[in-house]
């Protein structure tokens, strides 16, 4: 069987569960969060600080997994922060491996040494994916703020192929590094590896709109996916109609945040994701399955405000806005927002130049 045909069908396997999880409300994927810490200072990072301190021991993230294997997870993705700044990583990774959960690990590749290379593989995971900031120096590290992170980078990535580790590489396109988004995918398909870019640029978790300042533009936005894809390809996917990477069911939340999956912080507070810290449920005081009720119950009993318009506007299967990112810039899970809307504006009018080319 070729690897094409695997890893779709493996694609086809996890949108099956992801499914019938959603219809019964189990929590089938998490994402954990280990650390804050953070050897880079990325200018549009949404995590709250780069420093640790405080976070979860070892013995509490076990016991973490192992309340959430009782409830029906299968799919643990690891992420910081730079996870390789924890001294314990491999201790927790060999834990989840050993309790028979799919592991993705997030990482930057910049601390990857030939040692954690032949542990990464033996651990057979899911797959590693690596962010990439840009596709030469001056922009990589303009994006990290750290001389000589982009070597490192390069480094990481080298010893990760050798050892054949499955690998995506994803680029956060912002106002920095779109220059080279074209550049960086190029680069990271000459390697045989594959490229994803997002242009999704979210608050930070304290409420700072700091990141914010790095997103592209909505017409940039619309350039950047039409010449990354291709014209034929644009065109068949509908020319800008939103993608449901991470569709759940219909409702007021059409995510997964609640669904079937959930996130936990390094400070244990288990939320709906990494990027909506909310309810903020206290697992070093409680469990698991009462935290999940609670998620569930928040997403279920969630009601729009008079502000939501989504239903009744002829752009809503353009638009890519959701419930977090209202949330996250105002507050309420309701307003439109005028970036979105502007967002969504303009990809309904690509979508009918394209089609009727």
């Amino acid at each position: 069987m070729s690897a094409e045909i695997e890893t779709v069908r493996r694609g086809q396997f996890w949108a099956t569960l992801d499914r019938k999880a959603a219809r019964h409300r189990i929590p089938l994927t998490a994402m954990i969060e280990l650390t804050y810490g953070c050897n880079l200072r990325c200018v549009h990072c949404y995590n709250p600080t780069h420093e640790a301190g405080g976070e979860l021991a070892t013995q509490e993230i076990t016991r973490i997994l192992d309340e959430l294997a009782d409830a029906g997870c299968l799919s643990i993705s690891f992420t910081g922060g730079e996870l390789f700044t924890r001294l314990d990583v491999f201790e927790i990774f060999g834990y989840a491996r050993a309790k028979a959960f799919a592991i993705t690990i997030l990482t930057s590749a910049t601390l990857i040494t030939p040692e954690r290379a032949d542990r990464i593989q033996a651990l057979t995971p899911e797959r590693v994916e690596v962010s990439i900031y840009g596709a030469t120096r001056e922009t990589y590290e303009r994006v990290t703020r750290v001389p000589g992170s982009y070597r490192r980078f390069l480094e990481g990535i080298t010893l990760l192929r050798g050892h054949r580790v499955p690998l995506v590489i994803k680029m956060p396109v912002i106002t920095l590094n779109v220059h080279e988004v074209e550049q960086a995918k190029a680069l990271v398909e000459g390697w045989g590896i594959k490229f994803v870019y997002c242009t999704e640029i979210i608050p930070r978790v304290d409420g700072s709109l700091e990141p914010l300042e790095y997103r592209l533009a909505p017409d940039e936005v619309v350039r950047v996916q039409r010449e990354l894809s291709g014209y034929q390809a644009w065109k068949a996917e509908g020319g800008g109609e939103k993608e449901e990477t991470c569709q759940a069911q219909t409702g007021f939340f059409t995510c997964k945040c609640g669904k079937n999956g959930l996130a936990v912080t390094p400070y244990g507070q288990m939320n709906l994701c990494v990027a909506f810290p909310i309810p903020k449920y206290d697992l070093r005081a409680g469990d698991v399955a009462s935290g999940w009720k609670t998620l569930v119950n928040l997403v279920d009993s969630a009601t729009p405000s008079t502000a939501y318009e989504c239903p009744t506007c002829e752009l809503q299967r353009y638009c890519r806005q959701g419930p977090v990112n209202a949330w996250l810039e105002t507050g309420d899970f309701s307003p439109c927002l005028s970036y979105f809307k502007e967002l969504a504006r303009l990809e309904k009018t690509a979508s009918q130049e394209v089609q009727a080319s």
